[in-house]
């Protein structure tokens, strides 16, 4: 069996859609990370690839690698409306987007995600979140 780049090519999948949403709205979403990064107080709206959880299956003749990628929104803490209304376009945007390319990888297949709210943690401070998961990114590679 030859070396994949699975998860390396999920993660340009993943980029390219979050710089596709950017150069499209750059004041909506302001800078994307691949991981998942130290800091990220300014730049804010800013999203990341967070965990990307695997389960490996074998057979007599394939083996399939079932990935989980999370994508995390954050934005600047405030309560008032115009910035939940901002986010929530935002959120739309990268729903319709990550819609739009239901292939991160070619030879894959994704077909559920999920969307919720949360908190991230930065310092000893809760902005608000937004987490996309996607379920099922599958990859099946022949096996000898």
């Amino acid at each position: 069996m030859t070396a994949t780049t699975f998860r390396r090519d999920v993660g340009d999948g993943i980029m390219t859609v979050l710089n596709g949403v950017i150069a499209a709205h750059p004041t909506l979403l302001l800078r994307a990370y691949r991981a998942r990064p130290s800091n990220i107080t300014t730049d804010m709206p800013a999203v990341f690839i967070d965990n990307r959880p695997e389960v490996v299956t074998h057979d007599s003749g394939t083996r399939t690698r079932l990935m989980s990628p999370t994508v995390v929104v954050v934005r600047a803490p405030g309560d008032n409306a115009e910035a939940m209304l901002a986010m929530d376009i935002l959120v739309d945007y990268l729903a319709d987007a990550f819609t739009a390319q239901p292939q991160f990888v070619a030879g894959t297949m994704w077909d559920t995600y999920t969307i919720a709210d949360e908190e991230y943690a930065i310092g000893d401070y809760l902005y608000p979140a937004v987490r996309f998961s996607f379920g099922d990114v599958t990859q099946m590679d022949g096996r000898t």
